[in-house]
């Protein structure tokens, strides 16, 4: 009976602190993404799929996305070179003259802190350390990580030769972003030459150019662009010479550098989101760990700049108006209503109600231990613990289940793999365009 009053009390107090576990682990926000396409000319405007392709945001152990409501319906699905998913909207994709169209998503996001690494210079790996399926799949020279680039590849060996570790390597390149380049907002993103060469560029560039040089010493790297989550974010700007005009609220998108150091793995490296001079507490500082960043998609192999410089020279040498606007608010736990504190607050009457009678019938009913009631229990030869052992194992019992009840979590549900898989020929609108933040 006394089992069975044990389970009772442990479920009650579960389902009564729930909530606030939940609450203090993870946190939900609803982003809607709107686009709206006119054709101001004479003449019929064809839409490309890349044009009307929204991402589908990757799902991790720290974040899930999923779309939760859209006015379209979706259509095919692209995977680009990188394996990022973008879904295509069911409109139509030949606008007359005059004509518009346009569409609605809302995105629900659950979010969780990631656990920030214990990071020093002194428990570094060197170049050895790093795997080589990881040297073969994100150290090569490509279209938009111009790693063989003469001045690049010049910059990062001045600066890192004499380093051992792939973390003293790291932190001088990035001694030296922070001395010689400065933020600078630009309509598509620069190739890393150029911003080497003037010292100009805003998150995407200047991580752009930091990726080159890690690849070109050998060490991992690739972009990863998403969205920052905050009340304080709200903004809106024409670009592509009138043709691109968008708002947001609540929200930015971003780009960081991702990078592989042994012992611990993939570290992000956000050059413009820190505000600090070091380039060790720049790593330690980054601030994707948190919550209200969330991972959109990766650019490792794909022609991220080309495809952007293409798709805006398209869209401005048409008739294609476009305008778009993010909107994200967060869903707290206070819009549950006022009913459920109601119910939280009876859950812990009840609770503590029936923990003070259990421990108050236990205390005047269980008998005194003794050494013979222990030996009896134990058999014959068995090692009887001593008092302060078990004494020691109860009060350890009791303090690692209120921590688990205190700290537990909910998983959530994740996207399924989708559709089928094409090339894009075209970068989307809304990578080719994202504005960059900054401190």
């Amino acid at each position: 009976m006394k089992h069975r009053h044990a389970v009772l009390v442990a479920l009650i107090a579960l389902f009564s602190v729930y909530p606030f576990a939940y609450a203090a682990t993870s946190v939900r926000y609803r982003y809607t993404l709107a686009y709206r396409f006119e054709n101001r000319g004479t003449e019929s405007v064809e839409l490309y799929p890349e044009d009307t392709a929204i991402p589908l945001f990757m799902d991790t152990e720290w974040q899930t996305v999923e779309i939760e409501e859209s006015e379209t319906p979706l259509g095919d699905t692209l995977t680009d070179e990188d394996g990022n998913s973008w879904a295509v909207m069911g409109i139509p994709h030949t606008l007359g003259p005059g004509e518009e169209a346009s569409f609605t998503v809302t995105y629900g996001i659950e979010s969780s802190d990631k656990p920030r690494p214990e990071i020093s210079l002194s428990g570094a790996g060197g170049f050895d350390a790093i795997p080589r399926e990881l040297v073969s799949n994100y150290t090569d020279s490509t279209e938009t990580f111009m790693s063989d680039d003469p001045r690049v590849s010049q910059i990062a060996h001045e600066m890192a030769d004499a380093d051992s570790t792939v973390l003293g390597a790291v932190v001088d390149m990035i001694d030296w972003l922070g001395a010689n380049t400065e933020y600078c907002n630009f309509e598509v993103p620069r190739y890393p030459n150029d911003t080497a060469a003037d010292g100009l560029g805003d998150c995407d560039d200047q991580s752009i150019l930091l990726i080159s040089m890690c690849r070109s010493l050998g060490i991992p790297a690739y972009l990863q662009v998403g969205i920052v989550i905050h009340p304080s974010i709200v903004d809106s700007e024409s670009s592509w010479e009138g043709h691109l005009n968008d708002s947001r609220d609540g929200l930015g998108w971003h780009a960081w550098a991702m990078i592989y150091v042994p012992p611990w793995g993939w570290l992000p490296v956000d050059l413009t989101l820190v505000q600090e001079d070091g380039g060790l507490d720049v790593i330690t500082g980054a601030p994707e760990y948190e919550s209200h960043i969330i991972t959109c998609f990766d650019v490792n192999r794909q022609a991220y700049i080309g495809e952007s410089l293409g798709t805006r020279t398209r869209i401005i040498e048409s008739d294609l108006y476009v305008e778009t606007t993010d909107e994200v608010e967060r869903i707290d736990f206070s819009a549950l209503g006022g009913e459920i504190y109601l119910v939280i607050g009876l859950g812990i009457a009840v609770t503590v109600a029936i923990v003070l009678m259990f421990f108050s019938e236990r205390r005047s009913q269980a008998p005194a231990i003794t050494p013979s009631a222990l030996s009896a229990s134990y058999g014959r030869g068995s090692s009887v613990p001593s008092l302060e052992v078990m004494q020691k194992k109860e009060a350890s019992s009791i303090h690692y289940s209120t921590v688990l009840r205190a700290t537990g979590s909910l998983g959530g549900t994740h996207l399924l793999s989708l559709l089928k898989a094409r090339s894009s020929s075209s970068r989307p609108i809304l990578e080719a365009s994202i504005p960059c933040l900054s401190t």
